[in-house]
């Protein structure tokens, strides 16, 4: 059985990720229900969380520890002069 109401709500909060990272450029963001291209990279997403504070973001991540939808979390936009990022 499609579950019409959830296809519907994420029609309405996908972002293509261009969008996301203009929308929220600068900021950490975390994504559910995201779908990935043909390479295999992120193509777009609903955004659930965001904030120019990682932490924030990152604490707030814990009540989707269950959803089963593909997820991601990243920084948007470009990385400052003299930050280092670890992957």
């Amino acid at each position: 059985m499609v579950d019409v109401q959830h296809i519907e709500r994420m029609v309405m909060m996908y972002k293509p990720i261009e969008d996301i990272h203009n929308d929220y450029d600068g900021q950490w963001v975390f994504m559910i229900n995201c779908m990935e291209g043909k390479h295999g990279s992120i193509i777009g997403g609903e955004v659930v969380l965001h904030s120019e504070n990682r932490d924030v973001v990152i604490r707030g991540m814990e009540k989707y520890d269950y959803d089963t939808s593909m997820t991601y979390f990243r920084y948007a936009g470009k990385i400052p002069d003299g930050i280092s990022v670890i992957l």
